[in-house]
């Protein structure tokens, strides 16, 4: 008998936040799936940055200093009249997981996209939705490998997750099966 390929969907997320911990207030989470029989498929919002301090999740001066010096463009997200309260975000997000098979989440960071999302699913008293042994760090395995090329603003979740799927594409297909 033949044993039948576990079909894989390996998602890059990106988000924008508040701080630089793993208790980050989350103003934007985007995602794109990059291999897998949902190819293509992505997801973005802008999130309120109180409704995401309101549950606990932190913001740091030293961030928001840095924000100012941030192009324009990225720092709409801010002011986007289409941002969520953090508990229908989160809502949103796992909606667009729930479909996808087995999936791999790679986050830029070991500590930082894949940990400020699974610490905002706790403090909302939310469902994490994904297995933690399906966490992947896009950080640790680009690190020595030539740098990427921006697609898009700088910045902005959606566009940060999908240049850097492209790189990882690029540079270590090997290890998206």
């Amino acid at each position: 008998m033949m044993k039948q390929k576990l079909m894989i969907d390996h998602v890059m997320v990106d988000l924008e936040t508040v701080d630089s911990t793993p208790t980050a207030g989350i103003i934007s989470i985007g995602a794109v799936v990059f291999k897998g029989p949902s190819s293509g498929l992505h997801f973005y919002t802008a999130v309120d940055v109180a409704s995401s301090l309101s549950i606990g999740l932190t913001q740091s001066d030293d961030t928001m200093k840095w924000w100012a010096q941030q192009n324009p463009k990225a720092r709409s997200v801010f002011d986007d009249p289409e941002r969520l309260e953090i508990h229908i975000a989160l809502c949103s997000f796992r909606q667009f997981l729930e479909p996808l098979n087995e999936v791999r989440v790679w986050g830029n960071g070991a500590a930082f996209d894949n940990a400020i999302l699974a610490t905002a699913y706790r403090l909302a008293g939310l469902a994490h939705p994904w297995k933690f042994w399906n966490d992947r760090c896009y950080r640790t395995v680009v690190a020595g490998l030539p740098k990427r090329k921006q697609q898009g603003t700088f910045h902005n979740a959606l566009d940060d997750a999908i240049s850097q799927a492209d790189h990882l594409m690029e540079c270590a297909p090997e290890l998206i099966k």
